[in-house]
């Protein structure tokens, strides 16, 4: 099972929204709706920035971005039964990677205080591929780190570009409705699976009944 980070695993909505506003707003001079921001997330930090300011100005809002996130850092929330879960399929045998749509330098300080790595057997991040979500790419590289087909796997995302990505690479999707993407954003994905809990997603397993 592969599993997205932001808004599947850790609930970081409201500080990345709060970094891309203030951010917006120290380089633009004006800033968006709080929906907008959400919309972005499970984008690359950088093409966030292109979004929001054009190419010209969007390595330096990253830099403003990923500062205020870090100071925010205090913030981020595993969401409930999120590690149990990631136990529970280590325990019983089922591989686990994380696929996100981070930098690997804005990942590692998460995994300093959030230890994920301790289950995952594969870490993609967005640096690590030519093309990031939603192209197949890193997908792509998670089932060849494992050495699993893709018929084998299942993966687990919050949003639109987490489910476009798996569909693309031909792995099982399962929408995490938990997240900031509203749930008919996620439903015109057509994923395998609409999990409203992570019990949703070890019964889809076969863990529970």
């Amino acid at each position: 099972m592969l599993f997205d980070v932001d808004g599947t695993l850790i609930d970081t909505a409201d500080l990345i929204a709060d970094a891309l506003e203030e951010t917006c707003r120290r380089h633009l001079g004006q800033t968006h709706s709080r929906e907008h921001y959400y919309s972005l997330i499970g984008k690359p930090a950088l093409v966030q920035m292109e979004l929001l300011g054009g190419p010209e100005r969007a390595r330096a809002m990253l830099e403003t971005a990923v500062a205020l996130y870090e100071d925010g850092a205090h913030r981020e929330r595993l969401f409930p039964e999120a590690l149990d879960t990631l136990a529970q399929l280590r325990e019983v045998g089922i591989r686990v990677g994380l696929v996100t749509s981070k930098l690997r330098r804005e990942l590692n300080p998460t995994l300093e205080r959030i230890p994920l790595q301790r289950y995952a057997q594969v870490i993609v991040t967005s640096d690590m591929t030519t093309r990031p979500k939603p192209y197949p790419d890193p997908v792509y590289l998670a089932l060849q780190t494992l050495e699993l087909p893709a018929e084998h796997v299942v993966f687990i995302g919050d949003s639109p570009y987490d489910l476009q990505s798996g569909r693309a690479a031909g792995v099982r999707t399962a929408a995490a409705t938990w997240g900031p993407h509203p749930r008919p954003t996620l439903e015109a994905e057509s994923p395998d699976l609409m999990a409203n809990s992570f019990r949703d997603l070890l019964r889809y397993c076969g863990l529970r009944s």
